[in-house]
Protein backbone atom coordinates (compact mmCIF):
# COMPACT_ATOMS: atom_id res chain seq x y z
CA UNK A 1 0.00 0.00 0.00
CA UNK A 2 0.95 3.49 -1.17
CA UNK A 3 1.43 5.76 1.76
CA UNK A 4 -0.34 9.10 1.55
CA UNK A 5 0.93 12.08 3.07
CA UNK A 6 -1.71 14.90 4.38
CA UNK A 7 -2.62 18.09 2.62
CA UNK A 8 -0.60 19.91 5.32
CA UNK A 9 2.54 18.15 4.75
CA UNK A 10 2.52 19.07 0.98
CA UNK A 11 1.32 22.70 2.08
CA UNK A 12 4.35 23.01 4.29
CA UNK A 13 7.11 21.50 1.60
CA UNK A 14 5.80 23.40 -1.34
CA UNK A 15 5.88 26.45 1.24
CA UNK A 16 9.31 25.61 2.85
CA UNK A 17 11.05 24.09 0.31
CA UNK A 18 12.30 27.21 -1.71
CA UNK A 19 13.46 28.59 1.40
CA UNK A 20 15.59 25.36 3.25
CA UNK A 21 18.05 22.65 2.28
CA UNK A 22 16.72 18.97 2.23
CA UNK A 23 18.42 18.56 6.07
CA UNK A 24 16.74 21.63 7.51
CA UNK A 25 13.43 21.41 5.31
CA UNK A 26 13.38 17.39 7.02
CA UNK A 27 14.06 18.96 10.90
CA UNK A 28 11.49 21.80 10.34
CA UNK A 29 8.33 19.92 8.62
CA UNK A 30 9.35 16.84 11.80
CA UNK A 31 9.06 19.81 14.21
CA UNK A 32 6.38 21.01 12.83
CA UNK A 33 3.95 18.25 11.84
CA UNK A 34 4.88 15.09 13.62
CA UNK A 35 6.58 13.70 10.21
CA UNK A 36 9.44 11.08 9.83
CA UNK A 37 11.30 12.46 7.28
CA UNK A 38 14.92 12.05 6.75
CA UNK A 39 17.20 14.97 4.65
CA UNK A 40 16.90 11.78 1.45
CA UNK A 41 13.23 11.00 2.14
CA UNK A 42 12.37 14.62 1.88
CA UNK A 43 14.13 15.22 -1.43
CA UNK A 44 12.12 12.24 -2.61
CA UNK A 45 9.19 13.47 -1.93
CA UNK A 46 9.81 17.23 -3.26
CA UNK A 47 11.16 15.12 -6.59
CA UNK A 48 8.07 12.74 -6.59
CA UNK A 49 5.75 15.75 -6.97
CA UNK A 50 7.55 18.51 -8.56
CA UNK A 51 8.39 20.84 -5.49
CA UNK A 52 11.39 22.35 -6.10
CA UNK A 53 14.13 23.71 -4.22
CA UNK A 54 14.89 27.19 -6.35
CA UNK A 55 18.35 26.89 -5.41
CA UNK A 56 19.57 28.82 -7.90
CA UNK A 57 17.08 31.76 -6.87
CA UNK A 58 17.48 31.79 -3.06
CA UNK A 59 21.25 31.37 -2.61
CA UNK A 60 22.33 34.68 -2.07
CA UNK A 61 18.97 34.87 0.57
CA UNK A 62 20.28 31.17 1.86
CA UNK A 63 21.29 32.98 4.63
CA UNK A 64 18.04 34.30 6.37
CA UNK A 65 16.31 31.09 6.37
CA UNK A 66 19.50 28.76 7.82
CA UNK A 67 20.11 27.76 11.63
CA UNK A 68 23.63 26.05 10.87
CA UNK A 69 25.59 29.19 11.65
CA UNK A 70 24.75 32.37 13.56
CA UNK A 71 22.74 34.82 11.77
CA UNK A 72 25.23 37.79 10.17
CA UNK A 73 28.04 35.68 10.14
CA UNK A 74 27.65 34.52 5.95
CA UNK A 75 27.63 38.63 5.20
CA UNK A 76 30.90 39.16 7.46
CA UNK A 77 33.32 36.48 6.15
CA UNK A 78 31.75 38.08 1.87
CA UNK A 79 32.17 41.08 3.42
CA UNK A 80 36.19 41.21 5.20
CA UNK A 81 37.90 38.17 2.71
CA UNK A 82 39.34 40.42 0.48
CA UNK A 83 42.96 40.27 1.25
CA UNK A 84 42.34 38.11 4.54
CA UNK A 85 43.98 34.52 4.95
CA UNK A 86 41.90 31.71 5.83
CA UNK A 87 43.42 31.60 9.60
CA UNK A 88 43.31 34.71 10.32
CA UNK A 89 39.66 34.73 8.80
CA UNK A 90 38.64 31.80 11.07
CA UNK A 91 40.16 33.76 14.44
CA UNK A 92 38.44 36.49 13.74
CA UNK A 93 34.57 34.72 12.89
CA UNK A 94 35.39 32.58 15.97
CA UNK A 95 35.69 35.83 18.10
CA UNK A 96 32.81 37.31 16.66
CA UNK A 97 30.16 34.70 16.51
CA UNK A 98 31.55 32.03 19.74
CA UNK A 99 31.82 29.37 16.78
CA UNK A 100 34.89 27.40 16.36
CA UNK A 101 36.16 27.33 12.77
CA UNK A 102 39.45 26.00 11.78
CA UNK A 103 42.06 26.86 9.27
CA UNK A 104 40.92 23.70 7.10
CA UNK A 105 37.22 24.41 7.91
CA UNK A 106 37.36 27.99 6.72
CA UNK A 107 39.02 27.32 3.59
CA UNK A 108 36.29 24.60 3.20
CA UNK A 109 33.35 27.30 4.02
CA UNK A 110 34.94 30.07 1.42
CA UNK A 111 35.34 27.28 -1.28
CA UNK A 112 31.95 26.09 -1.23
CA UNK A 113 30.36 29.66 -1.02
CA UNK A 114 33.12 30.92 -3.65
CA UNK A 115 34.31 33.67 -1.26
CA UNK A 116 37.44 34.76 -2.83
CA UNK A 117 40.20 36.18 -0.34
CA UNK A 118 42.17 37.61 -3.60
CA UNK A 119 45.03 35.70 -1.95
CA UNK A 120 47.12 33.76 -4.82
CA UNK A 121 50.16 32.74 -1.84
CA UNK A 122 52.80 33.59 -4.46
CA UNK A 123 54.63 37.12 -4.58
CA UNK A 124 52.75 39.23 -7.23
CA UNK A 125 55.40 41.12 -9.97
CA UNK A 126 56.96 44.32 -8.33
CA UNK A 127 56.36 43.23 -4.94
CA UNK A 128 60.28 42.81 -2.34
CA UNK A 129 60.67 39.91 -0.48
CA UNK A 130 60.89 41.29 3.27
CA UNK A 131 64.76 39.67 3.66
CA UNK A 132 65.61 41.45 0.61
CA UNK A 133 68.96 43.05 0.69
CA UNK A 134 69.05 42.35 5.09
CA UNK A 135 71.82 40.00 6.65
CA UNK A 136 70.50 37.19 8.66
CA UNK A 137 71.08 39.24 11.93
CA UNK A 138 68.71 42.32 10.53
CA UNK A 139 65.74 39.71 9.26
CA UNK A 140 65.17 37.57 12.56
CA UNK A 141 67.54 39.13 15.40
CA UNK A 142 71.05 38.36 16.40
CA UNK A 143 70.27 35.77 18.99
CA UNK A 144 67.82 33.65 16.49
CA UNK A 145 70.63 34.37 14.14
CA UNK A 146 73.72 32.84 16.26
CA UNK A 147 71.53 29.96 17.24
CA UNK A 148 70.82 29.47 13.42
CA UNK A 149 74.29 29.85 12.02
CA UNK A 150 75.75 27.45 14.90
CA UNK A 151 73.19 24.95 13.47
CA UNK A 152 74.21 25.41 9.56
CA UNK A 153 77.81 25.84 10.03
CA UNK A 154 77.79 21.72 10.53
CA UNK A 155 77.16 21.36 6.86
CA UNK A 156 79.16 24.35 5.93
CA UNK A 157 81.17 23.54 2.91
CA UNK A 158 84.35 24.37 3.76
CA UNK A 159 86.80 26.21 0.89
CA UNK A 160 88.31 23.34 -1.20
CA UNK A 161 86.36 20.47 0.35
CA UNK A 162 84.80 18.04 -2.00
CA UNK A 163 81.26 16.25 -1.95
CA UNK A 164 82.15 12.45 -0.67
CA UNK A 165 80.19 11.70 -3.97
CA UNK A 166 82.04 13.87 -6.00
CA UNK A 167 83.56 11.76 -9.40
CA UNK A 168 87.32 12.33 -9.74
CA UNK A 169 89.43 13.25 -13.05
CA UNK A 170 88.70 11.14 -16.10
CA UNK A 171 85.68 9.44 -14.45
CA UNK A 172 83.34 8.21 -17.96
CA UNK A 173 79.68 8.27 -17.42
CA UNK A 174 76.45 7.72 -19.96
CA UNK A 175 74.62 11.00 -20.05
CA UNK A 176 70.65 10.32 -20.56
CA UNK A 177 71.12 10.88 -24.73
CA UNK A 178 73.32 7.50 -24.43
CA UNK A 179 76.89 9.48 -24.75
CA UNK A 180 79.93 9.27 -23.22
CA UNK A 181 81.41 11.96 -21.24
CA UNK A 182 84.61 12.29 -19.54
CA UNK A 183 85.14 14.75 -16.93
CA UNK A 184 87.66 16.93 -17.54
CA UNK A 185 87.87 19.69 -14.45
CA UNK A 186 87.06 19.69 -10.92
CA UNK A 187 85.97 23.57 -10.94
CA UNK A 188 83.51 25.56 -13.16
CA UNK A 189 79.96 24.91 -14.32
CA UNK A 190 78.85 21.66 -15.24
CA UNK A 191 79.23 21.93 -19.36
CA UNK A 192 82.92 22.58 -18.56
CA UNK A 193 83.57 19.95 -16.46
CA UNK A 194 82.19 17.33 -18.40
CA UNK A 195 83.19 16.97 -22.03
CA UNK A 196 81.67 14.21 -24.43
CA UNK A 197 84.44 11.65 -24.97
CA UNK A 198 84.26 11.34 -28.67
CA UNK A 199 85.40 15.03 -29.23
CA UNK A 200 88.04 14.65 -26.92
CA UNK A 201 89.35 11.56 -28.95
CA UNK A 202 89.03 13.17 -32.12
CA UNK A 203 90.97 16.15 -30.85
CA UNK A 204 93.95 14.48 -29.18
CA UNK A 205 94.29 12.53 -32.69
CA UNK A 206 93.39 15.43 -34.98
CA UNK A 207 93.37 19.05 -33.06
CA UNK A 208 91.08 21.04 -32.16
CA UNK A 209 87.23 20.51 -33.86
CA UNK A 210 86.27 23.66 -36.19
CA UNK A 211 83.35 25.68 -35.72
CA UNK A 212 80.08 24.24 -37.05
CA UNK A 213 81.71 20.59 -37.13
CA UNK A 214 80.45 17.21 -35.11
CA UNK A 215 81.67 14.28 -34.91
CA UNK A 216 79.78 10.79 -35.47
CA UNK A 217 80.33 7.33 -35.53
CA UNK A 218 80.70 5.11 -38.50
CA UNK A 219 78.75 2.06 -36.77
CA UNK A 220 76.03 4.29 -35.19
CA UNK A 221 77.10 2.85 -31.58
CA UNK A 222 77.16 6.03 -29.43
CA UNK A 223 79.58 3.78 -27.11
CA UNK A 224 82.14 2.87 -29.34
CA UNK A 225 84.39 6.14 -29.25
CA UNK A 226 87.39 4.09 -31.08
CA UNK A 227 89.24 6.47 -33.50
CA UNK A 228 88.55 4.59 -35.99
CA UNK A 229 84.90 4.54 -35.57
CA UNK A 230 84.30 8.04 -35.29
CA UNK A 231 83.70 10.83 -38.26
CA UNK A 232 84.00 14.69 -38.56
CA UNK A 233 80.81 16.09 -40.69
CA UNK A 234 79.42 19.32 -41.18
CA UNK A 235 76.08 19.68 -39.35
CA UNK A 236 74.65 20.31 -43.09
CA UNK A 237 75.70 16.54 -43.69
CA UNK A 238 74.42 15.49 -40.44
CA UNK A 239 71.17 16.40 -41.32
CA UNK A 240 71.53 15.06 -44.35
CA UNK A 241 72.61 11.57 -43.27
CA UNK A 242 69.46 11.19 -41.24
CA UNK A 243 67.08 13.16 -43.51
CA UNK A 244 68.33 10.41 -46.46
CA UNK A 245 68.07 7.60 -43.86
CA UNK A 246 72.34 6.86 -45.15
CA UNK A 247 73.60 6.15 -41.53
CA UNK A 248 74.07 2.37 -41.18
CA UNK A 249 75.21 0.10 -37.91
CA UNK A 250 77.89 -1.48 -41.18
CA UNK A 251 80.54 1.78 -41.01
CA UNK A 252 81.48 1.28 -44.77
CA UNK A 253 77.60 2.23 -45.52
CA UNK A 254 77.87 5.42 -43.48
CA UNK A 255 81.00 6.00 -45.33
CA UNK A 256 79.31 5.54 -48.63
CA UNK A 257 76.68 7.54 -47.23
CA UNK A 258 78.68 10.23 -46.72
CA UNK A 259 80.19 10.69 -49.81
CA UNK A 260 76.91 10.18 -51.55
CA UNK A 261 76.13 13.32 -49.35
CA UNK A 262 78.88 15.28 -49.89
CA UNK A 263 78.47 14.79 -53.65
CA UNK A 264 75.14 15.82 -53.88
CA UNK A 265 75.59 18.96 -51.92
CA UNK A 266 78.45 19.93 -54.11
CA UNK A 267 75.74 19.43 -56.90
CA UNK A 268 73.60 21.40 -55.40
CA UNK A 269 76.21 24.27 -54.29
CA UNK A 270 77.54 24.26 -58.22
CA UNK A 271 73.53 24.70 -59.53
CA UNK A 272 73.01 27.57 -57.30
CA UNK A 273 76.21 29.64 -58.94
Amino acid sequence: MIYRYPPEVHDFIKEWAPKLRDSELAEACNKELGTSFTETSVKAFRNNHGYRTGRKHWMKDFWKYQTRYPQGMFEFIRDNSLGVGSAEMAEMVNKKFGTEFTLEKMKSFRNRYHINSGLTGWFQKGNTPANKGKKLEEFIGEERAKEAKKKMSASWFRKGNHAVNEMPLGTVKVNKEGYKLIKVSMTGPMRDRWKLLQRLVWEEHNGPIPEGMIVIFKDSNKLNCSIDNLLLISRREHQRLNREKLRSEDPDLTETGLELVRLRNAIKDRRKK
